[in-house]
């Protein structure tokens, strides 16, 4: 039985890591952050996105809560995020609500966005909450 949009969505966040570890991401996943950093490129594959992550404030103690999941068609998938991480140098706890808006072919995660706005977000692809 194949997988729906959601549920490989839903496995990618039950796994180890903040996503980049998750079988259901594609190695050449494009990562789109421009919404939150609009001088950032759009990373290109895991590995970029790793060493993104890595490099900022919060070093890999980064988190994702997934809090709610739409579907937006049968490629696309929102989802509420609850974002944690401790900051590098100060141990600071900081937390935020995002979106993140997963693109899947073949069964695998292609392209993230984020969108810092959740209303934004639902109201951009037309989603209902």
């Amino acid at each position: 039985m194949e997988q729906s949009s959601v549920e490989i969505v839903r496995a990618a966040f039950s796994g180890e890591g903040p996503l980049t570890s998750a079988k259901q991401l594609a190695p050449d996943a494009e990562f789109d952050f421009t919404a939150l950093y609009p001088d950032q490129p759009v990373l290109q594959g895991v590995e970029e996105m790793r060493a993104f992550r890595d490099s900022g404030p919060w070093g890999s103690s980064i988190s994702f809560q997934a809090e709610r999941f739409f579907e937006v068609d049968d490629d696309r998938v929102l989802v509420f995020v609850r974002a944690t991480a401790s900051g590098r140098r100060s141990g600071t706890p900081v937390q935020t609500l995002v979106a993140h808006e997963f693109t899947l072919r073949d069964g695998l995660i292609v392209r993230v966005k984020v969108h810092p706005d959740r209303a934004d977000a639902l109201k951009a692809l037309r989603v209902s909450a």
